[in-house]
């Protein structure tokens, strides 16, 4: 009995193992941009559609209410960001699923962030330019 507890208990990381790590991050960071881009996109599909369902001139009014606040241009930023935080990190962990760089995460993780910042640096640049 006493092996089978200890075989179980071995098999779990410690919280002092898990808190803080890059993948315990990544994985906190990568549900959150998750459950942003579904909010995103319930709330972008219900305003163009109830928009559309009220005719094209309410649809042109939803637009230009859209493309001429500012507020919406900073907030656009933010979902490049997390569509590229996303993405990348999804990227990671299908390699991470078919046993590519498991015992490199850190670095995996980083680079995917340095390429991350880089896209997003650029899709800053042109859309403030």
């Amino acid at each position: 009995m006493p092996n089978r507890e200890m075989a179980a208990s071995q098999r779990y990381a410690t919280h002092s193992q898990v808190w803080g790590a890059v993948g315990m991050w990544a994985w906190i960071l990568h549900r959150i941009t998750g459950i942003g881009l579904v909010l995103y996109i319930l709330l972008h599909t219900t305003l163009m559609a109830s928009s559309l369902i009220r005719g094209s001139e309410a649809f042109n009014a939803m637009l230009t209410i859209l493309m001429t606040n500012p507020v919406l241009h900073y907030m656009e930023l933010l979902l490049v960001g997390a569509v590229i935080y996303h993405g990348l990190n999804g990227i990671r962990l299908l390699l991470f699923d078919i046993g590519i760089g498991f015992s490199r995460q850190k670095e995996i993780f980083w680079s995917a962030m340095a390429v991350g910042a880089a896209m997003w640096i650029y899709v800053i640049m042109i859309k403030l330019s």
